[in-house]
């Protein structure tokens, strides 16, 4: 049988999620054949959680935690790895089989209790200090949490043997929601990160919808729509002018920077933030917020820049060539998605599966070259198509289509294509709070292949690679 079938012979509890036995959960580790993409994977004291995409459409398994102990998905799924230690630095369960070391994920010796989340809490830990000989960087925030810390060894002037410590990056914010009805979770969702102050609303918005049985209407969905755009475009000139000052391209980077303000300049102008948070409802967007003279303000500020934008940022890219590259057999094996997958010739955009998306907009397509030139020329060209879809929405806002509530089962999963890749939340509800909650941020794909991605690499250009990949503490370490 393949994965799916297997997956879908379970207990069909909500509408792509089926708990399966341990039997099953192990034929579905070993099933032969084709492999689903791995989104994510987490755990609790009571069951471990894989979250696949099946073609277009989302598709989730679970099993039961048996003795603190269950069989670790990334047996076969490498990228899984990262959620299997986070879950057992909070909860204390263990993935047997596991690749990696063992080595943990957020609790660096600091922590007055280990597995803080179990029934069972231990005491705390000693923090080992960093092996003689080693370099530590840390990686600058591009987010609202601490920053990650990269330690690695230094030999013939490469950089070899990276590894990351995100324990200072963690808030442990998702815990924090249980309990709490949608909306009042919602401010908590809403500053998850700095890159994703509509994309992370907006993709829990969704899930909390699904488990509603509830369908936002149209004139909802081009909003939302419109608003993620102007939020991708803000991110990427954010992400090239970081890039740009690491490179010395310092007029480049001044030029996206002026560009960025005028954005959130026409926000204000507007009524709204600056940076776009608190837009996004559970109902919809926030009241007040006039969406079509919000998206003209954007299309008037931002077209008259594009010609410059697009001179300079071809003038600089030679700097950036072989920079950071991610070939493209990772990106598909470690299901990097968004635009650092895309440029590495992986062609997910959620956006696509959406209802309503006006297709003939999103023209652009990545190279397979996977390096940070690959990923600052196609930041370049999203912008563009960005400024085409808000145009197009603009032209027929609110149309009506035949999209169906779903099935209300008090658990559902939702998705948003970020600036700086594909956003997941999974929610269970339970007499109108929140049960249970998950979020996945695209920063999370990038932790498994990051010492790859870095490895040989100079010193002093590690600082500009990591700014290439757009990897965002705060959306590691939730």
């Amino acid at each position: 049988m393949s994965m799916e079938r297997i997956i879908r012979s379970g207990e069909r509890i909500a509408l792509a999620h089926y708990h399966l036995d341990p039997e099953q959960w192990e034929a579905m580790l070993t099933a032969p054949g084709r492999a689903l993409s791995l989104l994510s994977c987490w755990a609790d004291e009571q069951r471990v959680y894989v979250l696949f995409l099946d073609g277009d459409c989302p598709l989730m398994a679970s099993t039961p935690v048996e003795d603190r102990r269950y069989l670790a998905p990334s047996s076969r799924f490498p990228a899984a790895e990262w959620g299997e230690r986070v879950a057992y630095d909070l909860w204390g369960v263990e993935a047997m089989s596991a690749c990696g070391d063992g080595r943990p994920a957020l609790d660096d010796g600091f922590w007055e209790t280990t597995w803080p989340l179990s029934s069972r809490p231990g005491p705390g830990g000693q923090a080992m200090p960093l092996p003689a000989g080693r370099s530590r960087l840390r990686a600058e925030t591009t987010g609202l949490s601490g920053p990650l810390e990269l330690s690695f060894d230094v030999l013939r002037g490469a950089v070899q043997g990276l590894s990351v410590d995100a324990g200072l990056a963690h808030r442990g914010v998702l815990q924090r929601m249980v309990g709490l009805s949608p909306e009042e979770a919602l401010p908590l969702v809403a500053r998850m990160t700095a890159g994703g102050f509509v994309a992370h609303p907006m993709a829990f918005c969704r899930a909390v919808a699904q488990a509603r049985g509830l369908q936002p209407g149209p004139g909802t969905r081009d909003a939302w729509m419109i608003l993620l755009e102007i939020e991708r475009i803000s991110v990427h000139l954010f992400d090239m002018a970081r890039t740009a000052r690491a490179v010395d391209a310092g007029l480049l980077a001044t030029h996206c920077e002026h560009a960025r303000e005028a954005i959130a300049a026409a926000c204000a102008e507007q009524g709204v933030p600056r940076r776009l948070t608190d837009v996004i409802t559970c109902e919809g967007v926030r009241s007040g917020l006039e969406i079509v003279p919000l998206a003209h303000a954007v299309l008037e500020v931002m077209y008259s820049r594009m010609a410059q934008l697009r001179e300079l940022q071809s003038v600089f890219a030679p700097r950036l060539k072989g920079l950071a590259v991610l070939a493209p057999a990772q990106a598909r094996e470690f299901a990097v998605g968004g635009l650092v997958g895309r440029a590495s010739g992986r062609s997910l955009d959620v956006r696509r599966r959406e209802v309503g998306m006006r297709l003939d907009a999103l023209r652009a397509t990545g190279s397979s070259d996977g390096d940070a030139a690959a990923r600052d020329a196609l930041r370049l060209t999203e912008i563009r198509d960005s400024l085409a879809l808000i145009k197009r929405i603009l032209g027929s806002i609110g149309m009506d289509d035949d999209e169906p509530a779903p099935e209300a089962t008090q658990e559902g999963i939702g998705a948003a294509e970020g600036a700086r890749g594909d956003v997941w939340y999974w929610v269970r509800l339970k007499n109108g709070k929140i049960e249970s909650v998950h979020a996945r941020d695209p920063a999370v794909s990038l932790l498994p292949v990051l010492h790859r991605v870095l490895q040989g690499e100079a010193p002093e250009r590690l600082s500009a690679g990591l700014k290439s990949l757009a990897l965002a503490p705060s959306g590691v370490a939730m």
